[in-house]
């Protein structure tokens, strides 16, 4: 038999979020040589449009670019926030993020009583890739918070839709992202 959902949230609570924005979030730095190398070795793609100048010259992109997916991990944990994993030492149970997991994007966190959490998946757009010496702006909204009675328990679903674009306000990608907590 699983819990009752939680009494202290109610459908009325959580549909007030939804359509919700979150500041505009800048990426740390403009995308340099360096940040790309280590990205294309740590996904193992040796697209020369990712580090060579003279073939990036030759394509439509005519400089170089970072991968597609790129924008969704420019963004750094700040030196001084805690380091996420440390949340794991102090308590087992814990999903690792601490709270500064880079999936809210300037949104505010939804209070809850639940511990765990799931991604339930990415839906992305691709429009175009980020170039060196661009800096990234990601802007996030919620665009459903609801809970649902699973197999096993209550669990709230947040769907979370976050538009990536260039300082000059170009778009790079749509990240529709559903997180699962449990």
């Amino acid at each position: 038999m699983s819990e009752p959902l939680p009494a202290a949230a109610n459908a009325a609570d959580l549909a007030k979020w939804v359509g919700r924005q979150g500041d505009p979030k800048r990426s740390t730095a403009a995308l340099d040589r360096e940040t790309i190398r280590r990205f294309v070795q740590a996904i193992m793609d040796r697209d020369p449009v990712y580090f060579d100048d003279t073939h990036a010259a030759t394509t439509r992109f005519k400089n170089l670019v970072a991968p597609p997916l790129f924008p969704v991990h420019a963004f750094r944990t700040s030196a001084e926030l805690p380091d996420p994993l440390a949340s794991v030492q102090i308590d087992p149970n814990a999903d690792g993020t601490a709270g500064n997991d880079g999936m809210y994007f300037g949104l505010p966190p939804i209070e809850h009583p639940f511990k765990r959490l799931l991604n339930g998946g990415n839906e992305i757009e691709f429009y175009r890739c980020l170039a060196l010496g661009e800096r990234c702006v990601a802007r996030a909204r919620y665009a459903n918070v609801q809970l649902k009675e699973g197999r096993s328990g209550p669990m709230l679903m947040v769907d979370i839709e976050t538009e990536f674009r260039s300082e000059a306000g170009e778009i790079l990608l749509i990240n529709r992202q559903t997180l699962i907590w449990r």
